[in-house]
């Protein structure tokens, strides 16, 4: 089954980097959907993405990698590396109401240091963590399928919640995956896109 998920992982990634998608269908479902139900952060120890942002005509690209520890309260330690960061994120979060309790930022942005606490709604300056959007309702917008050159497909389900600023997050996610395997974040000023590349399944590191 492990063997089955990684070659799943490998599939999906290459899929959804070449953009070979095809057929969107209608939802099988009425109600919305929270955000929780698209990750499992009590069944993912680590997860990693290459992320894409595009704004002002200037794109940048960047690698994220999240290890997840238990503990009270939770403890998410975030690695931010390329387009001039090499910033660690340590993130104290609250597992009954997933608000971010505390926040610690060491590393380097361009020639700018730092090694300190900061505020906690610096969470909002990263990409999705898993933490922001967890009680937000997402519609179903129905299922996608993703076909490789051997032919394979593979189904990936569609999610997405506008806010009345007209910023969207979008989800595709699979059952096999602890988070998804795509995200996309967007208003009218930026576009970010988030490729899963990596991930572990299992409890919780040990707390640090």
């Amino acid at each position: 089954m492990k063997r089955e998920i990684i070659i799943l992982l490998l599939l999906l990634s290459a899929l959804l980097i070449s953009g070979c998608v095809s057929g969107l269908q209608a939802s099988p479902y009425q109600n919305a959907t929270a955000g929780r139900q698209l990750y499992d952060l009590g069944n993912a120890s680590r997860w990693a993405y290459n992320v894409s942002m595009a704004a002002d005509n200037v794109t940048s690209q960047w690698n994220m990698t999240i290890d997840n520890y238990g503990g009270d309260p939770r403890l998410m330690v975030v690695y931010t590396q390329g387009n001039g960061m090499d910033i660690t994120y340590n993130v104290w979060w609250n597992a009954s109401t997933y608000q971010v309790e505390r926040m610690h930022a060491r590393g380097s942005i361009g020639g700018f240091y730092q090694d300190q606490d900061v505020s906690p709604l610096q969470i909002n300056t990263l990409p999705d963590t898993g933490l922001l959007y967890y009680f937000v309702p997402f519609q179903p917008l129905g299922m996608i399928n993703v076909r490789s050159t051997n032919n394979q497909v593979a189904a990936l389900y569609l999610f997405a919640a506008t806010d009345n600023k007209g910023f969207t997050v979008a989800y595709w996610a699979h059952p096999a995956l602890p988070v998804p395997a795509k995200i996309v974040l967007s208003d009218r000023d930026f576009n970010i896109t988030m490729l899963l590349t990596d991930y572990k399944i299992g409890k919780p590191l040990p707390p640090a």
